[in-house]
C-alpha cells in the first residue's frame, strides 16, 4: 500500500507547557493555542511506555504512530519504509494540527430484546423498578436528613441545662422538630441518636449508594413503532420512567449497538475549512489516514469505528443551516464521502491483509448496502454530492474487488473525551455549540465565540462586539443597570465584597449566588447589612433581595455581566442570521431528526439519537416522539425527559369540606384537651412620633434616676429611659442600652408584667430607701425601684408599693387613731390639671380653668400630705405638691426643700 506525505509542516508552533497532574506538576511540549484541559486530555489518553520530555505531549503521539506503523510494517501492508514512515509522520502530524484523534472503546451494550417477547417485560420491569427505586430511596434519604439535621440543630440553640436542652419534655423546639421528623418517616431511633449527636463532629449528607440500573437494548419494527402499537408504548414507557432504554429498529443495528467498538477515532471536518473554502483533498486524506490507523489498531475480531467531528460548525461556515434542505443535504454529502473514502481504504488493506470473515459471510448484504448508498448520493442536491457518488462507487468496486475488513466502519458516536483532544465534538447531530470555553496565557478560563460562529457573524456584516456582549456579558457590574457599583456601595458593599462578588460571578454565571454569604462573607452581611444569624443559616437567604434589589433589576444585572449564552436572540443579528443561529443553538426536535435520518442514510452504524421531552410530557408524547423518529428513518433512539424545574411546585387546592350525612351517627363524646401551637412572625408595633408620658424623678439610696416613659394613643407604655447622672459612663450606658432593650421587647408584644415579674426583688447596689416616689420608699436594686414604678403606674400592682419606713418605728403603734380619723374627715381639694397634662404636649388644646376633682384620693396619700386642706399644699420652691410632714417640718419630696411651718387654725 503506497502512502504519500501530506500533512508535513501542517502542526502549529509548540511551546514547554506546565500542567497540572494529579500527583505533580510537569513540563510537557505542546502546541500553542492548546488550553490546559486539551493538553491534559491527551496525557490522560497516552498508553503506557517511556516518557521522552523533548518530543510532543511526552512522546505519546510518536509512541502511538510508531506502533501502528510497526505492525503495518509487519504484516506487509506498506511497500516501503518511507511508506511507513510517510503513515507514521502524517497521523502525528494530524493530531498535533487537530484533523483527528484516537477514541477510547466503547462499552458493549446487553443482548437486544425485542419489544414483543415476555423477556422484555420482564427486563423492562426490572429496570423500571431498579431506576424508581433509586429515586425514590434518594428523595427519601434527603427528607430525612434534613428533618434530623432540624432535631439537632434545636438542640444545639437551646441555651441552658444540657439535660433540659436534650429533653422534648422542657425543650419545645425539640419537641417540634422531632414532631416532623417522625412525619417523615424517621424511627424514635434515629431520632434518640440525632439528640444523642448534636454538637459532635459531622458527616455529609445521607449518600444513597445508587442501585446497579442495568441497561436495556430493546429491538423493535419500524412499521411498528410508526403506527405506535402497545409494544412501542411499552418501550416509550420505560424510556418516559428511566431515560435508560434504547431502541434499535433493525436487528443489524441492533447487533452493532451491541457488540461496540474496540477501537475508535474521529475526523474534525471544521479543521479543513479555510480562506479558500474546504480542503477537501486534505479532508479525504485524513478520512483515509485515519480508517487505515483503525485498521492496524483492529483486536482480533473486533469493531472498530471512525466518525466525524465539528459537522456543525463545518455547516455554519459555510451559512448553511440543519434545518433546510440545503443543510441536511450537504451535511448527509460530507458524511458520505468521508464512508466512501474510509470503505476504500478498508478494500486496500483487505488487498494486503484479507478480507475480514464477517464480510465473506454477508457480502451480498454489505455490497447491496453500497450500492444502494451510491444511488442516494447521487440524488443529493449539493456540490459534494458528485464527490460522494464518485468515492461510494470506487468503494463498491474495491470491495468487490478485494474485500473489506470491516462492513461497520464509518459509525456515528460522541465522547467527550475525543472532543476534548480534538477540539470539536464527535456526533451526529452534535457541534452545535457556537460557545467555547478558551484560556487565556495566564490560565484563566473564559467563554469565547467559536471560530465558525464568527465567521458567520463576519460574513453576515453584524456588530461582532455588541453579539459578544450579548452572549458572554461585559465581565463586571461596572455600568450594570439596576445592581452596578455605585448602588452597591450605596448599601453599604465595599470594593472588596464587589470584587469577590465578581470574581465568582465570572465562575458560576449566577449573581444571586455570588453574592451569596459564603462569598461576600456572612459577618460583613450581619453587621453592615443586618441580617440575624437565623436568616444567614438558611440556604435560600438571598443577599441582594435582602438589601432591597428588585427582582427585574438582579436578572438585567446579570445579563449585563455574564451574557445570555445565546446568540440567536441579540437584536444586534438581522432576522435571517437570527433564525441561522437558532437551528444550531436551538435546535427542533423536528429538525435533530429530520438530520440525522438523512445522514444515517450513509454512516455504516447507528447512534442513538438523543431526545429529550419536557418535564410534564407524558408517556404519550413520547410515544408519538417515538414514531415520529421511526417514520423519517432513524435507525436508533435513545428517549427521556427534563429533569423537574428546581423550583417545580403543584398548586394544590384546599381540602374541599365534607358535606354532612343527612343522620350522622350519635357522636361518642370524650374529654380531650388538644393543644394547638400557632407560630406567627411579630410584628414591631411603633409609638407615634408624637407621645405622651411621664418623668419621676427619685432617688434609690442616694442616687439619682430620673424614669422617663413614653406611651401610645390608648395609655399602654412602649418606652422607657433611665439617667443616672453621677454615676460612671459603663453603668450609665449599661442602663440605657438596658432601658432601649425593654422598649424593643414591649413594642414586639411583650406584655408589661413578665418584665415586672422578672425584675422586682433583684438585689444588687445602689439599694436602700427611696426618696422622691410617694408609691415606693425603699428599693433592693434600681431595677427593683423602676419596675416596682412602672407595676403601680401602669398595671395597678399596688402589692409593689410599700409605705413610708419611719412609719413602722420601734413601738409598732405609729400615729394613732386620731390622726387617720382627722384625715379621713378632711375633704380634699380639687387639684389643676397642670399637675397631669402637659401643656406642651396638648399644645394649649386644654383649658386654664380645668381642674381634676380628687374624689378618689386615698386615705394614705392625705395622710402623706401631712397639712390641712384649707392650707397651702404647693411647694413655694419647685411648685410641686409632693408636701409632706416631717416631724414639726413640712417638706418637699421633690426637691427636699421647706416649706414654711403652717399656722394653727384660728
Amino acid at each position: 500500500m503506497r502512502f504519500e506525505r501530506l500533512f508535513a509542516g501542517h502542526a502549529p508552533e509548540s511551546d514547554l507547557r506546565e500542567v497540572e497532574r494529579p500527583d505533580r506538576f510537569i513540563e510537557t511540549l505542546a502546541p500553542l493555542g492548546w488550553p490546559d484541559a486539551r493538553v491534559e486530555a491527551w496525557l490522560d489518553w497516552a498508553p503506557p511506555g517511556p516518557s521522552d520530555p523533548e518530543s510532543h505531549l511526552d512522546g505519546a503521539l510518536e509512541h502511538y504512530a510508531a506502533r501502528l506503523s510497526k505492525a503495518g510494517r509487519e504484516a506487509g501492508l506498506f511497500a516501503s519504509e518511507a511508506d511507513a514512515r510517510a503513515f507514521a509522520g502524517d497521523l502525528v502530524d494530524s493530531m498535533l494540527a487537530g484533523y483527528g484523534a484516537p477514541a477510547g472503546p466503547a462499552a458493549a451494550l446487553p443482548a437486544p430484546l425485542h419489544v414483543s417477547a415476555i423477556e422484555f417485560r420482564a427486563a423492562a420491569a426490572e429496570h423500571v423498578g431498579l431506576a424508581r427505586a433509586d429515586r425514590l430511596a434518594r428523595e427519601a434519604a434527603s427528607r430525612l436528613d434534613a428533618a434530623l439535621t432540624a432535631v439537632a440543630d434545636s438542640v444545639l440553640r437551646c441555651e441552658g441545662d444540657a439535660r433540659a436542652c436534650a429533653d422534648p419534655a422542657r425543650n419545645v423546639a425539640l419537641a417540634r422538630a422531632a414532631q416532623k421528623a417522625r412525619a417523615a418517616g424517621a424511627s424514635d431511633a434515629s431520632i434518640a441518636d440525632a439528640v444523642a449527636s448534636a454538637g459532635a463532629p459531622g458527616f455529609s449528607a445521607f449518600a444513597v449508594r445508587p442501585a446497579k440500573i442495568p441497561s436495556l437494548l430493546a429491538l423493535a419494527e419500524p412499521t411498528d413503532v410508526a403506527a405506535g402499537d402497545e409494544f412501542a408504548a411499552l418501550a416509550a414507557r420505560a424510556s418516559w420512567e428511566t431515560g435508560g432504554v434504547t431502541l434499535a429498529l433493525s436487528p443489524a443495528d441492533a447487533d452493532q449497538l451491541a457488540a461496540g467498538a474496540a477501537a475508535r477515532a474521529a475526523v474534525n471536518a471544521a479543521a479543513f475549512l479555510g480562506d479558500d473554502g474546504f480542503d477537501l483533498a486534505g479532508f479525504r486524506h485524513a478520512v483515509r489516514l485515519w480508517a487505515v490507523a483503525l485498521e492496524l489498531d483492529r483486536p482480533q475480531d473486533g469493531a472498530v469505528a471512525l466518525t466525524l467531528a465539528g459537522v456543525g460548525d463545518w455547516l455554519l461556515a459555510q451559512n448553511l443551516s440543519p434545518a433546510t434542505e440545503a443543510g441536511r443535504d450537504a451535511a448527509a454529502a460530507l458524511w458520505a464521502v468521508a464512508a466512501g473514502e474510509a470503505l476504500a481504504a478498508s478494500a486496500s488493506v483487505a488487498e494486503a491483509l484479507g478480507a475480514a470473515e464477517a464480510f465473506t459471510v454477508e457480502s451480498e448484504r454489505i455490497l447491496a448496502g453500497l450500492a444502494r448508498r451510491a444511488e442516494a448520493a447521487s440524488a443529493l442536491t449539493t456540490p459534494l454530492a458528485a464527490e460522494a457518488t464518485a468515492g461510494l462507487q470506487a468503494a463498491l468496486a474495491a470491495a468487490k474487488a478485494h474485500g473489506l475488513r470491516g462492513a461497520g466502519l464509518v459509525a456515528a458516536f460522541e465522547d467527550s473525551e475525543t472532543a476534548l483532544r480534538l477540539g470539536a465534538p464527535p456526533g451526529l447531530d452534535s457541534g452545535w455549540n457556537l460557545i467555547l470555553p478558551s484560556e487565556t496565557s495566564d490560565g484563566v478560563a473564559l467563554p469565547q465565540l467559536s471560530a465558525s460562529a464568527q465567521a458567520a457573524l463576519r460574513a453576515a456584516g453584524a456588530d461582532l462586539d455588541a453579539v459578544r456582549v450579548h452572549a458572554l456579558g461585559a465581565g463586571s457590574l461596572e455600568d450594570a443597570p439596576g445592581v452596578d457599583h455605585r448602588a452597591l456601595t450605596a448599601v453599604g458593599f465595599t470594593s472588596h465584597e464587589i470584587g469577590l462578588a465578581e470574581a465568582a460571578l465570572r465562575a458560576r454565571g449566577d449573581l444571586r449566588a455570588a453574592f451569596a454569604p459564603a462569598i461576600v462573607g456572612a459577618d460583613f452581611i450581619g453587621d453592615v447589612l443586618g441580617a440575624s444569624r437565623e436568616a444567614l443559616a438558611d440556604p435560600a437567604f438571598d443577599t441582594l433581595a435582602f438589601a432591597g434589589f428588585a427582582p427585574g433589576a438582579v436578572l438585567e444585572a446579570q445579563r449585563h455581566a455574564v451574557g445570555t449564552g445565546r446568540l440567536f436572540d441579540s437584536l444586534a443579528l438581522a432576522s435571517e442570521t437570527q433564525d441561522l443561529l437558532r437551528a444550531f443553538e436551538a435546535p427542533a426536535q423536528a429538525d435533530r431528526i429530520a438530520i440525522t435520518a438523512a445522514v444515517e442514510t450513509f454512516v455504516c452504524g447507528p447512534w442513538p439519537l438523543a431526545l429529550v421531552a419536557p418535564f410534564d410530557a407524558r408517556p404519550a408524547d413520547l410515544l408519538r416522539l417515538q414514531a415520529s423518529a421511526a417514520r423519517a428513518g432513524v435507525r436508533a433512539l435513545n428517549l427521556s425527559r427534563a429533569p423537574a424545574p428546581a423550583d417545580f411546585a403543584l398548586d394544590l387546592p384546599e381540602a374541599p369540606a365534607e358535606t354532612p350525612r343527612a343522620r350522622p351517627p350519635e357522636p361518642i363524646v370524650t374529654e380531650r384537651v388538644v393543644e394547638k401551637v400557632v407560630e406567627r412572625q411579630r410584628e414591631r408595633r411603633k409609638l407615634p412620633d408624637r407621645r405622651k408620658g411621664y418623668i419621676q424623678k427619685a432617688a434609690v439610696g442616694g442616687h439619682k434616676v430620673y424614669l422617663h416613659t413614653g406611651e401610645y394613643e390608648d395609655g399602654e407604655v412602649g418606652e422607657i429611659f433611665i439617667d443616672m447622672h453621677k454615676e460612671g459612663a459603663a453603668f450609665r450606658s449599661l442602663m440605657n442600652n438596658f432601658a432601649i432593650a425593654i422598649s424593643i421587647g414591649l413594642q414586639y408584644g411583650v406584655p408589661l408584667d413578665e418584665f415586672v415579674d422578672a425584675y422586682v426583688f433583684t438585689k444588687f447596689e445602689p439599694a436602700g430607701p427611696v426618696t422622691g416616689n410617694d408609691s415606693i420608699k425603699s428599693a433592693t436594686s434600681i431595677l427593683d425601684y423602676i419596675f416596682r414604678e412602672l407595676g403601680v403606674s401602669y398595671l395597678g400592682r399596688d402589692d409593689l408599693a410599700n409605705g413610708d419606713p419611719q412609719e413602722f418605728n420601734a413601738d409598732g403603734l405609729g400615729r394613732g387613731k386620731n390622726a387617720d380619723v382627722e384625715d379621713e374627715a378632711e375633704e380634699p381639694a380639687p387639684l389643676p390639671a397642670s399637675k397631669f397634662i402637659s401643656k406642651g404636649f396638648s399644645r394649649g388644646a386644654t383649658p386654664d380653668n380645668l381642674v381634676f376633682a380628687a374624689f378618689g384620693r386615698r386615705k394614705d396619700d392625705a395622710a402623706k400630705a401631712g397639712a390641712p386642706a384649707d392650707q397651702a399644699d404647693i411647694c413655694p420652691a419647685c411648685g410641686d405638691v409632693a408636701l409632706s410632714r416631717k416631724g414639726g417640718l413640712v417638706v418637699c419630696e421633690s426637691c427636699n426643700g421647706q416649706a414654711e411651718r403652717p399656722s394653727p387654725r384660728g
